[in-house]
Formats: C-alpha cells, sequence, structure tokens
C-alpha cells in the first residue's frame, strides 16, 4: 500500500460524519428530555396505573358509584371544573406546576362565585402527596416494590403554601377535626403527617399533625399519606368506603365526584440545560450555531486550492534571495533611499546597451534619452521621480513607468 492511499473512500467518510454527528445530537437529545419522554411513551399517569402505589383502584371506584371519575390531560379543562379535582404529582412534579393549577381552580371559583352564588361549585381541589420512592420488579413492568421513603423537604415543596413540614411517625389512630365526620381508615404501619401554619387540619393523628389539611381558607386540600387511597389501601372495604365519605365531604356540592388529574405527568418536567437550548426562545440560536458548525465543516472539507506545505525557515533561489534583501531594507527603513541608486544602475545599463558616448555627462545622457521616446512618460522624467519619491508606493509606481518605458522603447 502506497503513502498516497486513503483508507476509505470519500463518500464513505462523508456518511460516517453525518452519522455519527447526528446519533451524537440524538443522544444529547434523549438524554435531556429522557423525563418527557418516559411519561410520554412509558409510565402512565398515576391515577391509570394498577400497581400498588397507583390510584387506578379510586378512580373505578368513584366512576362505578356515579360520581364520574374521568382524567383529565388538558390543565386548563382541569380548572374550569366545578366538581372536586384529585392532583397525584409525583416527586419529580415541578412545584410550580401544582401552585399554578390550584391557583387556576380558585380563581375559577371566585369567578363563579361572583356570577351565581348558589348553584356554582366550590372547585375544592384535593392534593394527593407522593411518599414512597418505587421500582419496577425485573420482567414485570406493572409490578413495582417500595425502596425507600421519599425525602421530606421534596414532598413539602409540593404543597402551595410556606413552612410546610412532613413527618413520618409509627401507626396511631386518627381522628376529624372538629366540624368533620370521616368514617375510619385502616392506618398504614408508618403514617405520613403535615404541618405549617397555613395549613388547617381535617384529619389529624394522635400528635395533632394534619393527615388531611386544608390550606387556609381556600378549598385546597392537601393529604399527607397516599397509603390511605392508592390501589393497595382500597384492597380493603373498609378504606374504600372511607375513601368515598372523604370525597363527598370534601365536596359536598358534588358528592362522592370526582375528576383525575394528568397534566402534572404529562408536563414539562426538571429544567435543564438541553431543554433550554432547544426550547423557545433559545432555539433560534442553537439553530443558528448548528448552521454554522455545519458551514465551518464545509469550507473544511471543500478546499479553496492545494494543501499549503510547511515552507523551509531559509528559502532557496534567487526569488528567495530577493525577497529576503527586500525585507531587510524595508525592515531598515532604507527603502527609499533605493531609488535613487536605482535610476543610476538605469541610466548606466541604458548607456552601455544604446552605445551612447561615454563623455556626455548626466543632462546630455536624459537629453538623449529623452529623444528615443516619451511613452508612458518622458525618461527625464521618471528618473527625476525614482529619485525624489517619498514613500515607497511613489517609488514602485516610478519604478513600473521606467519598466514600461522600456518595453515601449523595445
Amino acid at each position: 500500500m502506497s503513502a498516497t492511499t486513503e483508507p476509505f473512500a470519500r463518500r464513505t467518510a462523508i456518511v460516517l460524519v453525518v452519522a455519527g454527528t447526528l446519533l451524537a445530537l440524538a443522544a444529547i437529545l434523549l438524554n435531556g428530555f429522557s423525563d418527557v419522554l418516559s411519561r410520554q411513551l412509558g409510565s402512565l399517569p398515576a391515577a391509570d396505573e394498577k400497581h400498588g402505589a397507583g390510584y387506578y383502584a379510586l378512580r373505578q371506584l368513584v366512576d362505578r358509584t356515579g360520581g364520574g371519575g374521568s382524567l383529565v390531560v388538558d390543565p386548563d379543562d382541569l380548572a374550569a371544573m366545578p366538581e372536586l379535582a384529585v392532583l397525584t404529582p409525583a416527586i419529580d412534579t415541578q412545584p410550580e406546576q401544582v401552585a399554578k393549577l390550584v391557583q387556576a381552580r380558585e380563581a375559577h371559583a371566585a369567578a363563579a362565585e361572583a356570577e351565581d352564588a348558589e348553584e356554582s361549585g366550590d372547585f375544592p381541589t384535593l392534593i394527593v402527596l407522593p411518599k414512597w420512592h418505587v421500582a419496577a420488579l425485573p420482567l414485570q413492568p406493572n409490578r413495582v416494590q417500595r425502596v425507600g421513603l421519599l425525602s421530606s423537604e421534596k414532598v413539602a415543596a409540593l404543597v402551595p403554601a410556606k413552612a410546610v413540614d412532613t413527618t413520618y411517625g409509627a401507626t396511631q389512630e386518627m381522628r376529624s377535626a372538629p366540624g368533620w365526620k370521616f368514617r375510619p381508615f385502616l392506618a398504614p404501619r408508618f403514617l405520613s403527617a403535615v404541618t405549617g401554619k397555613a395549613l388547617v387540619p381535617v384529619l389529624r393523628d394522635e400528635d395533632g399533625a394534619a393527615v388531611l389539611a386544608r390550606i387556609g381558607q381556600s378549598n385546597t386540600y392537601v393529604l399527607s399519606d397516599p397509603d390511605l387511597l392508592n390501589n393497595a389501601a382500597l384492597k380493603h372495604p373498609q378504606n374504600a368506603q372511607a375513601a368515598i365519605a372523604l370525597l363527598a365531604a370534601l365536596d359536598p356540592k358534588y358528592p362522592g365526584a370526582a375528576v383525575f388529574d394528568a397534566s402534572l405527568h404529562y408536563g414539562p418536567g426538571d429544567r435543564n440545560l438541553v431543554k433550554l437550548l432547544f426550547t423557545p426562545p433559545f432555539l433560534a440560536a442553537t439553530l443558528a450555531m448548528i448552521a454554522a458548525a455545519v458551514l465551518a465543516g464545509l469550507a473544511t472539507a471543500v478546499r479553496f486550492g492545494p494543501v499549503l506545505r510547511e515552507r523551509r525557515a531559509v528559502a532557496l533561489g534567487k526569488a528567495a534571495l530577493i525577497d529576503n534583501i527586500a525585507a531587510l531594507t524595508r525592515l531598515s527603513g532604507r527603502t527609499l533611499s533605493a531609488g535613487a541608486r536605482y535610476a543610476d544602475i538605469a541610466r548606466e545599463g541604458l548607456v552601455r546597451t544604446m552605445d551612447l558616448p561615454r563623455d556626455l555627462d548626466e543632462a546630455g545622457v536624459l537629453e538623449r534619452l529623452d529623444r528615443l521616446g516619451d511613452r508612458p512618460a518622458p525618461y527625464s522624467q521618471i528618473d527625476h521621480r525614482l529619485r525624489t519619491a517619498r514613500t515607497e508606493a511613489e517609488l514602485v509606481a516610478a519604478a513600473r513607468q521606467l519598466h514600461a518605458w522600456k518595453d515601449a522603447l523595445a
């Protein structure tokens, strides 16, 4: 194989580069939007999940008791529904999404109350907080196992109120707050509760912490322990009856009715740099940078002229010698002094070439040469320009006139 033989054809190399670039870009996008893709193509909303941590049983229970139990994906539609809305945020849900949805429902409630206070619904909202880390069992994607409790700080951040804290304790008896009456639940082994100045307990544990709390005077409620309403809990008839009674108590105008939110599940997910670069308004800048990179690659691949080889530190040949002399002359600042010497050499050469008398003085030689021709200018004028040039450009122009004068004479 010769030294100039290429290992790949040019077309093969182009295909490899383009394919590698596209695959790298796809890997970056999949990594940045993995949470969104997993929700869109993988896991189901919590209200549709049939494993123990889901709420499919509660939705079916509401539906079969005549309450509806519809699953709503559009947050605008959910905000406009007057019946009880059940929100089931996950640990990766953005707290801003929950707060925005609650505020939208409260705004609809205020508007409906201003229009018709008697017939409009109260737009109550129940936020069921997450509690467990779960993981799918090997080769059994529809079954999950609990792998630990969630961080209390992350769970508390999902409550649209300030200074909220989440606690976990052993199984305790729960009791209703004054003015409320709930059917008893079978308490889970570890009971989760919330505390905070903005929370009004509705269902308490023995220590007074809220298992079910109302946020201020609004119609938004927070259930701290999902093990009272999820699929694992509702396999017990006592919990199923208590769940229906709880939903009816929170929404007396539509007792037993409820709609389940899926917009939090299909939301944008966590923010990261990849999403920032590939979503408006920065998408235009990203596309511009990609286009610039493609153009730079094309400019590199398509050469303009032969490949530039490394030059010798000291060039060889007469042309290199002349270039070096010119560079040294220019560097020493003596370029203009060469004009008079060049005029003398040119005149002596013409005297020998034209076989003029050697005893002629400078004026006589110039007079004889002026008689030979005045194209592009009389010789004496060109000689004067060479000797009196003040800039390098004037000197070069005079030298070119002298060369043109010799060509016209020939």
